[in-house]
């Protein structure tokens, strides 16, 4: 009976070995010296290998803080020493962490082992983090230009739904961005705003534009009736929007309030 349960312990180790040997997550298992003071490293798995860039048999036996110097000021050292005191568990949230070697974002959950080690168990998020905040300052440049821009500009998706509109559209049609919105395609704004006598024509160009993927125009001038009743000319010109794959994403309109040029050349 004694040489099965050895037998099943032994099982159990290789299993557990092979788990911490191929998980995705990066996996490092601290003891404890100088009573919480520092932490070494017992175990490294290969996923934290490939993180770190450094090989787990040049950092077993050494300190956390001699491998790791921006450790504290990560905010991690602390959860080690709280984590190995109490035995609750803590997730540490994704922070960054910065040494000599460059600055990167982990996402950390520490454990504590029931024979006393303190085990963290983390994700590199830096691609994520990396890719979220270039997305928020592309944003923030669209943002900067389209909401500034003078003319009236619109984006229409390949399916006719209006998905932006900048803020010029009030100056030039007296609608605020927001009741815009609430018309959602370009079909109700267009029977809202433009002169009953040139609806047919601009239904033409939008369904043009909407169905001719990588098609432009320019210079379509029409009437518009603004929110206060007054009727004024404008002019169009759109052109087909694809991302950096290349697919459609659908037509980018801009309008222009040309009316005193229309009124001097009917004088």
């Amino acid at each position: 009976q004694d040489y099965e349960g050895e037998g099943e312990i032994s099982i159990s180790n290789a299993r557990l070995r092979f788990l911490f040997d191929t998980i995705k997550s990066g996996v490092a298992v601290y003891r404890a010296v100088n009573k919480g003071e520092d932490f070494i490293f017992v175990d490294f798995n290969h996923s934290a290998e490939e993180m770190e860039g450094i090989k787990k048999e040049n950092l077993i036996g050494k300190s956390v803080l001699e491998v790791f110097p921006g450790v504290k000021q990560f905010g991690l050292f602390d959860v080690f020493q709280r984590v190995w005191r109490t035995g609750q568990s803590e997730h540490h949230p994704i922070s960054i962490y910065r040494d000599e070697r460059g600055v990167r974002w982990r996402d950390n959950y520490v454990y504590r082992s029931p024979s006393g080690e303190v085990i963290a168990v983390y994700e590199d998020v830096t691609e994520r983090k990396r890719s979220e905040l270039a997305l928020r300052m592309s944003e923030q440049r669209f943002r900067a230009i389209a909401d500034y821009t003078y003319d009236w500009e619109s984006w229409v998706s390949p399916g006719g739904n209006l998905l932006w509109v900048n803020p010029a559209v009030e100056r030039i049609s007296g609608y605020p961005v927001a009741e815009c919105m609430k018309m959602t395609t370009t079909n109700m704004m267009m029977l809202t705003m433009v002169h009953e006598q040139d609806r047919e024509k601009i239904a033409a160009v939008l369904e043009y534009a909407r169905k001719n993927v990588g098609s432009k125009g320019e210079g379509v001038e029409f009437r518009i009736r603004r929110k206060d009743g007054v009727i004024i000319w404008v002019e169009m010109a759109w052109q087909s929007i694809f991302d950096n794959k290349g697919v459609c994403q659908g037509y980018r309109s801009s309008i222009r309030d040309i009316n005193e040029r229309k009124l001097a050349e009917n004088a």
